[in-house]
């Protein structure tokens, strides 16, 4: 038996499943090519097992469908139709990934649910799919920081010097075709001095029409831009690709899959690869596309959708398995909420998140009632 086929048979037993909806209030409004954004609203999927052991996972998905076709209110339901009523008392941790195969879509859910299955498992048998990485895992995470989009020169100025002086290893702008250039030569002298790396994300905003503000990052910072195309026009990346070769695309709501990573490989236009685990579908989907890119020499990093800590914690030890990424999108909890709903919460020193404080992270259920704004507990139903 392989080592896969070993970790696919772990047994896994169902009591019930709680859904529940969070709200979580933000330091600061956030803004970026696809809203506004004040608090972060969260699904966590809290999976109990007959012994009373319980696991949490967090669907990443927004409670709209303008990041990806996922919303929360619909994922809500796709657990509810199609995952628990197909549920036994007791099963393998391979008879589950079957059922979620069998859904199309739905990645950030499903990944969820995945996620609160491995956590009982490796709370009742020490093993989990992180044994199939053969990478030893680093002690400290190299973590950036994603900043908005500005409306004014001052404040982002004042956010840039601070996310310098707190020693990110990188900062990732949000531009968008409506993006302030003149901010941008205001504050290159800041970013041209600092040690820091630089990159850009337009979460597709771009179009064929603005190709002129995209090559002015591209020619100006030779450095990465993120998914500046929305996925479906690739005839639009294909023209954009042709007229600046010299542009180095990291993508990101483009990859669903190890498929997609083939192709755009194959096509000789793979640059760069955020990895969503919740986008993806799962930490077994993810670690696929990891040992991918490792034996491919493509750059990989894991991307962030702002998790609560319960995300937040399981994307830093996917993290852990990346020695060669510069950084990834997983700033400290203080960085966005007023409070984390684990405890103690994500630190981050001089650009590293530490990979042992982790394990002494623990979801509050004092916390996650306090910002709790409804839930139901779905029951064993065969």
């Amino acid at each position: 038996m392989t080592q896969k086929e070993e970790i696919l048979n772990l047994p896994i037993s169902f009591k019930n499943i709680r859904l529940i909806r969070l709200n979580l209030p933000q330091k600061e409004q956030f803004v970026s090519g696809i809203g506004v954004r004040n608090s972060r609203e969260a699904l966590i999927i809290e999976w109990e097992d007959i012994n009373g052991i319980k696991g949490y996972g967090e669907c990443s998905c927004r409670p709209d469908p303008y990041y990806s076709d996922e919303f929360i209110e619909g994922a809500i339901a796709l657990v509810e139709q199609f995952v628990v009523p197909f549920l036994k008392q007791n099963q393998t941790f391979g008879d589950l990934i079957k059922l979620l195969d069998k859904i199309r879509g739905w990645n950030f859910t499903k990944a969820a649910v995945e996620m609160a299955a491995l956590q009982v498992i490796e709370k009742n048998t020490g093993r989990s799919p992180f044994e199939l990485l053969q990478t030893k895992p680093l002690a400290h995470v190299p973590v950036g920081i994603s900043l908005g989009l500005y409306t004014e020169l001052d404040r982002m100025k004042e956010v840039v010097k601070n996310a310098l002086e707190t020693g990110y290893r990188r900062l990732k702008f949000k531009i968008s075709p409506n993006v302030r250039i003149d901010f941008f030569e205001e504050i290159n002298p800041m970013l041209f001095e600092a040690d820091t790396y630089v990159s850009f994300d337009a979460n597709g905003s771009f179009g064929e029409n603005d190709l002129e503000i995209f090559n002015y990052f591209v020619n100006t910072y030779k450095t990465m831009v993120e998914q500046p195309f929305a996925p479906t026009r690739f005839d639009v990346l294909l023209q954009a690709k042709k007229e600046n070769p010299a542009a180095f695309i990291c993508y990101d709501e483009e990859i669903k899959s190890i498929g997609d990573v083939l192709k755009l490989h194959h096509l000789g236009l793979l640059d760069e690869v955020n990895l969503k685990v919740g986008r993806v579908g799962g930490v077994l989907k993810s670690i696929e596309i990891i040992q991918y890119c490792a034996e491919q020499n493509i750059p990989c990093w894991i991307g962030g959708m702002f998790e609560t800590g319960i995300g937040r914690s399981l994307n830093l030890r996917m993290a852990s398995y990346l020695p060669n990424a510069r950084a990834h999108d997983l700033s400290p909890s203080d960085r966005y909420f007023l409070e984390d709903i684990i405890q103690p919460n994500v630190t981050m020193n001089n650009g590293f998140v530490a990979i042992e404080s982790l394990q002494h992270c623990t979801v509050q259920p004092n916390l996650i009632d306090k910002y709790t704004i409804d839930q139901k507990t779905l029951e064993l139903t065969c």
